[in-house]
């Protein structure tokens, strides 16, 4: 065999198909529910406070007082930021602590794709998580606090009961896929830091 076929050839290598590796991070989830608990509470927040003044944009219109401003809009940003800060830090965290983990599913043969899938996911799925209790809290919180001030009528007005519902369901859909994307996004680089982890070295990984 040349050295041109042997280069295409994998041996000894396994691939995670999907539903496995969305069990694995479940799994994994599961073990460290603390610090996933942290890290959904943290994106929790972010969306939550994002999604308030976004809901705010078109209930302070229709009881006739001025749009939030933009500085309350940066705040909102300045909060994702951070937000996607913690997930970075958790996530470096999780890889650390689970040094001999994927040096010992590596030896077993999953190729670096499948780690970095399975990280990604797990980025993923805690994002979604976060991100729809979030938005959902922060939506509520608006509605609440300016119906008990303003009546049904101010947050739902009967004359553009349609466009305010499209608008709050818009509002709504951006907080879940801001949160899914930074979530994803921030755990990219821990994920390809841990799929380019050589198995013998994180078997030799002392914490």
């Amino acid at each position: 065999m040349s050295s041109e076929e042997t280069s295409t050839v994998e041996i000894g290598t396994i691939s995670f198909p999907i539903t496995e590796a969305f069990r694995y991070c479940l799994e994994s989830i599961r073990k460290r529910f603390t610090r996933a608990l942290i890290t959904a509470i943290s994106i929790l927040l972010g969306i939550a406070f994002y999604v308030t003044i976004r809901t705010m944009n078109t209930i302070l219109p229709n009881i006739g007082q001025p749009p939030p401003q933009a500085y309350q809009m940066m705040m909102a940003v300045i909060a994702l930021l951070v937000c996607g800060v913690g997930i970075v830090n958790s996530m470096l965290m999780s890889v650390t602590e689970r040094y001999r983990e994927i040096g010992t599913i590596k030896c077993l043969g999953a190729t670096d794709t499948s780690v970095l899938e399975i990280f990604l996911i797990e980025a993923f799925l805690l994002g979604i998580f976060g991100g729809v209790i979030g938005a959902l809290i922060g939506w509520i919180a608006a509605i609440g606090i300016y119906g008990i001030q303003f009546g049904l009528a101010g947050v739902f007005p009967p004359d553009k009961m349609g466009t305010v519902m499209i608008q709050y369901l818009r509002y709504i859909g951006e907080g879940i896929g801001i949160s899914a994307f930074l979530s994803v996004a921030s755990a990219a680089y821990p994920a390809f830091y841990a799929s380019r982890l050589h198995p013998a070295e994180a078997l030799r990984y002392e914490i």
